[in-house]
Formats: C-alpha cells, structure tokens, sequence
C-alpha cells in the first residue's frame, strides 16, 4: 500500500471530518450537501436512468460465425 504525506494528510482529513460527524454516514452526506449549496455553484440534476433489463436466453450463446467469403 502507497503510504507517502499526501495519502496521510487525505486520510487524516477523512478521519477528522468523519469524527465531526459522529461517524454517521446520513450526517457525512447531509454536510457535505450542505457545504455544495454554500458555495453558490449551481447543481446539476440528471434525469433517473432507466434500467436495463436483459433478455433471458435459454439456449447457450456460442461464438458467432462468419461465411468465408466476409472473413477479412
């Protein structure tokens, strides 16, 4: 594992903001949400993905084969 200043001061400050939060990953999430409207930059909320659902094939999938005369 890379351990140099910069990992331990990342992971010092991670350490610290978490304790502030009691540890509370709703409280984490709350403050920073609170700390991205303080900034006066503006949020960008994307439209829900639609879920893909794959088709269930019964029959095994083989490698697709190509006639001679379309091989390169």
């Amino acid at each position: 594992m890379i351990e140099d200043e910069i990992v331990r001061e990342v992971r010092k400050a991670r350490e610290a903001f978490a304790a502030s939060c009691n540890y509370d990953v709703r409280a984490m999430v709350h403050a920073l949400h609170d700390l991205g409207v303080e900034s006066g930059r503006n949020l960008v909320r994307l439209p829900a993905r639609v879920p893909v659902t794959a088709s269930v094939s019964t029959q095994p999938q083989s490698a697709a084969v190509l006639p001679l005369s379309q091989t390169p």
